[in-house]
C-alpha cells in the first residue's frame, strides 16, 4: 500500500502534512504523539480546493476588469 498524504489541523492549532497508510493509522500515530485532530483532509482534496479557489479569484478579477 502507498501512504496517503493528509492535511491535519490539531486542537493545539498545529498544521501538519502527515503520511499514513489509512485513517486508522493516521489517528493512531497522532494519538501516540499526543495530538488531537480537529480537521483531517487528504492532501489531494485540499489542493483541489485551493486550485478551485484560485481559479475563482482569477475569474472574479477578470470580470471586474471588464466591467
Amino acid at each position: 500500500m502507498t501512504p496517503v498524504e493528509y492535511l491535519v489541523i490539531t486542537k493545539c492549532g498545529r498544521r501538519f502534512g502527515w503520511a499514513a497508510l489509512d485513517m486508522n493509522q493516521l489517528f493512531r500515530d497522532l494519538h501516540e504523539r499526543g495530538y488531537v485532530a480537529t480537521s483531517v483532509q487528504p492532501m489531494t482534496e485540499y489542493e483541489a480546493e485551493i486550485f478551485a479557489r484560485e481559479e475563482q479569484e482569477i475569474l472574479v478579477g477578470e470580470l471586474k476588469e471588464s466591467a
